[in-house]
């Protein structure tokens, strides 16, 4: 009896100290690659590999099923009775459904960091990446379920999700709308965007809640999705796209239009911050009152050089002008008094 106790405990030991092998060596491998990948020099190789990393992570996500799986079994002949010899094999099953859900989220995610790389796309956002992993991990759950048929389980789930999607409406709201932003892409990253109420800010990224906008103070401000979505917004152009304004000069109508047009012309070309195509287009915008309105239409190398270019662009036609004579007006009021004489009586 007594040997038969002391080999009970030397089995118990040598399951005990394996399982703990095949759980813990996959755990420390992805702790020292997680470290790994955090040094300068080894992340900046993989950030030019990014299929190379991901199957890397990949091999170990699905070393740790393996393992998992593994110690599973050498449990369940330590520990487990006859009857329950089949849950150990479920959660093996359901630990590689998820796993390869894992990788295939994984794969996608390298394929959109890989076209950023190329520059052919924006990169994910993090709300992307969130959404990404959260469709295929639950892809896998359900299809592990329906392999392995739980009907109860999944009416379970079912009435828990509608619970909690009932509780959290407002929130799942501003999920789908940052989805479908992320989907439809009206702005990118970096991109410059003017809101409804006139606020010009850059776009930081997006989340599963909100948009992170930064204004010209540096402070970032957080738009929820669903209100982003709703209202109308302008995406200013980024280099390599066209801007267009619309200034609006006051001179005397004293002067002659053709020779002033042709000064504003002048101060329009020196400027180097202006496109030469299209090219800058002026025109006698009103005549009808004084002073004189000219209109010029200019075109900037995006909305940022528009800055630097108009004051450019005034200057050179503050100097155009005072060259010749002539200077900007303000506006002319003509204000004209009458009096009434009231009628005198002898």
């Amino acid at each position: 009896m007594n040997g038969g106790i002391i080999l009970a405990d030397a089995t118990l030991a040598t399951a005990t100290d394996e399982t703990l092998l095949k759980v813990a060596l996959p755990i420390v491998l992805f702790a020292l690659w997680t470290l790994a990948v955090r040094l300068r020099m080894l992340r900046g190789v993989l950030g030019k590999y990014p299929f190379t990393r991901a199957i890397i992570e990949i091999g170990l996500v699905l070393a740790g099923a393996w393992s998992l799986g593994t110690a599973a079994e050498v449990l369940r002949d330590t520990f487990l009775s006859d009857q329950m010899l089949a849950q150990p094999g479920m959660l093996v099953r359901l630990a590689m459904y998820l796993a390869v859900s894992f990788s295939v989220a994984r794969l996608v995610e390298a394929a959109a960091v890989s076209r950023e790389r190329h520059g052919e796309v924006d990169g994910l956002t993090r709300l992307s990446r969130t959404f990404l992993y959260g469709v295929c991990l639950l892809a896998g759950l359900l299809v592990f379920f329906a392999a392995n048929d739980f009907p109860r389980l999944t009416v379970i789930a079912g009435g828990f999700a509608a619970v909690l999607a009932f509780a959290l409406r407002q929130t799942l709201t501003d999920v789908v709308a940052g989805v479908a932003l992320g989907i439809e892409r009206p702005f990118r990253r970096r991109d410059w965007v003017m809101l409804e109420d006139g606020t010009v800010a850059q776009v930081i990224d997006m989340d599963w809640r909100a948009t992170h906008l930064r204004g010209w103070d540096r402070a970032i401000f957080l738009v929820p999705n669903a209100q982003l979505a709703r209202q109308g917004l302008r995406v200013l152009p980024k280099p390599g796209e066209l801007y267009a304004e619309t200034y609006t000069i006051l001179v005397s109508g004293d002067e002659d239009p053709e020779r002033v047009k042709s000064l504003l012309e002048e101060a329009a070309r020196e400027s180097e911050a202006l496109l030469t195509r299209p090219a800058p287009v002026i025109r006698l915008a009103d005549a009808s009152s004084l002073p004189y309105r000219y209109s010029l239409w200019v075109h900037f190398d995006g909305y940022m050089a528009s800055f630097a270019g108009r004051e450019e662009l005034f200057s050179n036609i503050h100097k155009a002008l005072s060259e010749a004579g002539l200077q900007v007006t303000a506006e002319v009021q003509d204000v004209r008094v009458e009096r009434k004489r009231s009628d005198s009586r002898p």
